[in-house]
This record gives structure tokens, sequence and C-alpha cells, in this order.
């Protein structure tokens, strides 16, 4: 799953060009040796689990990432040599990845695909160490080491529910996991979908091994909701449309981020669902896309085949852009530092978009993220779509590391 990047708290299953930096989003230089030494990235993830069928793609791709910058003169001509550490979903186990990535590895940053992030972050912060990713956790937009190369978590909810409202949108279940304390809804949550005039009718916490959802499905049709979000990994989210489907239940299915995958194109329930994305839609074949799915070809084959390809694939190549942009920027004369790669990401333009890639982003240094716009798409007809014309909708901009208010 990928936390509420699987999810949706209350939200719906809906350019800058970097120009000359090395390898961003289809703007690759020519190829040059990297013949200087060897710098170590950190991918921890929580690639095992109960909630792991979304987020077990993004090795694949952060390893065929590492491939295709090598293939292109490395970090300003470093090889990059990528370490992967597995959470298993365990605070304590996270808490022990994280040190060893930077005391044993001695990485100079980290990608972050864990869904426990809360419980590492602060280690990572406390070497200095750079966090890319976390467009679908609260660590994105309340730690200040943490740079998602996307939309900041705490947008999903307010973007979600514009966009459910513009749906017609006025009730709704939520179904969400009980595996993962962020799965959750909030009482924030609650308070800014009836302030775009949507009600929760009907929640209810769900098991990723339970053998059916019947019950819930007929308790949402009972509580009159026309709309239904599922805060849960791909696999579920298939089981319980076709779950509801059976029972002659069909409503509007809303999500958002990573919870998407392929395997919906082949569920009859899920046509006309609507989805929020924190950085462009993984389907679109474009030149911000082009050297990812080039990469993909050649390292990791198996991605773009699988059942539960989607937006997570996207995430993950984003935040590796995001760190060449930031190591280009920097323009490094020396080592390949930490610090460095601060100094890159402070540095980039204001809207920065990654050759399209993400929505405007922008880094201020000792606050957190704070980018309210995301990308919106659906499934028509057994295939996704982009909506709203390819454009962001954004909602209005709070204090960075605060909650949106109602």
């Amino acid at each position: 799953m990928r936390s509420r990047r699987i999810i949706v708290r209350f939200l719906l299953t809906v350019a800058t060009t970097v120009g000359t930096l090395l390898g961003v989003a289809g703007q690759a230089a020519p190829a040059a040796a990297a013949t200087k030494s060897t710098v170590v990235i950190g991918d921890l993830c929580s690639c095992t689990g109960p909630e792991a069928s979304t987020i077990s793609q993004t090795t694949a791709t952060m390893q065929a990432w590492a491939s295709w910058v090598n293939s292109h003169g490395g970090l300003a001509g470093h090889p990059v040599k990528l370490v992967v550490q597995d959470d298993n979903y365990s605070p304590v186990q996270a808490i022990a990845a994280a040190n060893t990535l930077i005391d044993s590895d001695h990485v100079i940053a980290i990608f972050d695909n864990s869904d426990e992030d809360p419980s590492w972050g602060p280690v990572a912060q406390k070497a200095d160490v750079p966090v890319l990713g976390g467009q679908e956790t609260d660590s994105g937009w309340q730690n200040a080491d943490f740079y998602p190369a996307g939309a900041s978590f705490n947008y999903t909810g307010p973007v979600g529910d514009i966009v459910a409202k513009k749906a017609g949108v006025k009730k709704e279940a939520d179904l969400y996991c009980v595996e993962v304390t962020i799965c959750a809804p909030t009482k924030q949550g609650v308070t800014l979908a009836a302030h775009y005039g949507i009600k929760f009718v009907y929640t209810s916490g769900i098991g990723f091994a339970a053998p059916n959802y019947s019950a819930e499905c007929l308790a949402a049709k009972q509580a009159g909701a026309t709309a239904m979000s599922v805060g849960d990994a791909s696999s579920v989210v298939d089981k319980v449309v076709e779950n509801c489907a059976a029972q002659g239940y069909t409503p509007l299915e809303l999500s958002s981020d990573g919870t998407v995958a392929i395997a919906w194109l082949d569920i009859p329930g899920m046509n006309g669902n609507i989805d929020t994305q924190s950085d462009l839609p993984w389907f679109v074949h474009n030149s911000a896309t082009k050297d990812m799915y080039a990469a993909l070809a050649k390292y990791a084959k198996g991605v773009t085949t699988g059942q539960n390809f989607g937006e997570v694939v996207l995430q993950s190549w984003s935040d590796g852009a995001l760190l060449q942009a930031a190591v280009a920027t920097a323009k490094p004369s020396g080592a390949l530092t930490s610090a460095v790669i601060k100094k890159g990401l402070y540095a980039l333009p204001s809207g920065e978009t990654l050759g399209g890639l993400a929505p405007p982003l922008h880094f201020v240094k000792g606050k957190p993220a704070n980018n309210s716009c995301f990308f919106v798409m659906g499934v028509k007809h057994k295939k996704f779509v982009e909506l709203n014309g390819g454009k962001t909708i954004c909602a209005p901009l709070v204090k960075a590391g605060t909650l949106p208010s109602s």
C-alpha cells in the first residue's frame, strides 16, 4: 500500500522544464563516463508485509533509475550505488534500517518508499541526510528533512474533496486499512469534507486478510453512499469493488496515488472512477516520462507488465529525478555530499516541475514541504484517462507544516 498512498482518507480516487539537467524527465544530456568516486543512495521501503502489494514495485524502479543514471554519466560524474533496506512494516526494523544506511553504508540521501517513515525520519534528520519522497506520508509535510517530488500529503484530502464536489458527490463511504495507523480517517477530514458539502455516511476499518467485504458494501449501500473511497492496498481495493458489485452496489470509486493500479481496468465497477495523483499519472507517455519508460524497458521489464503497475512507479522515478535536478543545480566541484544535495534542493527555481513529472515544487530551508497541486485521472471504458485537461487542481495554500482548515 503506500500508506494512504494507497489511500485516500477522505478523498477520491482521482512546466517548467529542467532543460539542461542531466537525465531528468526526458531531458538527458549526452552520456559521459562516470569517473569520480561512487556515491551511495539508500532506498528504505515497506516492501514486504500485509500492505506491500503496491510498494513492492518501487525497488525495481529505483534500481532501474540507478542503472539509467550510471549509463548516462552518474550524478555529476559520480557512479551511484543503491542500497535497499526493507522495514517489513515494523517501526523497530525501520529505525534499525535507517541507522544501517547512515552509519554503515554512509548514504548521502535516502529514497522514502516506507510507510514507517515517522519512526525513522528523525534518524535521518539528526544525521542531516536528505530524504527524497514522502508524497503520501505525514513525514513529507511535517519533517523539514523530507523533500517530496510532488504534492504534499496534507493537501490530499482537500483536493480530493474539491474534485469529489465537482463530481456531484454528497454522501460518501470510507473504508480504511486497520494494519497501518495513517489509514484511519481524522476528525479534521470529516470537517473538511463537510465544508465542501460532502458527508461521510459510513466509515469502517477493514482487514487485509478478510475473506470478503460484502458486509461493509451492504452497510455503505444502506447508508445511502453514492461514492466510496478505499484506503488500502491495490489488491484489497480490487476485492472490495468486486464484492460490492456482487451485492448490486456500484458507487463512484474515489481514490488517490499509489492505490491505483493497472488491474483496475478489468474490473467493471471501476468504470468512471476518479483519482487524484501527487505527480503526473504514470500511464502518460510524453517527453516527461520518456526516460522512465526507456529505463524500465531496459532494466526492469517486469514492472510495466505487472498487475500492480501504477502511480508509485512514477512517484519513485520522480524522487530520483528530483535528486538529479538538485545535484545539477548545485554544480558540485568537489565531493558529492548530503549538504550539496540540500543546497541544490533549496536553489531549485520556485515552480520546478522536473520537466513535467511533478506539479510546481518549492523547498525552503528549515521548513517542511508545502506543495498543494494534484493531477486528476480516472478510468473510462477500460482505459486510464487524464482529467481536467491534464492540468493540476490546487487547494488553498496554508502555512508550511500545518494542515488545511475548513
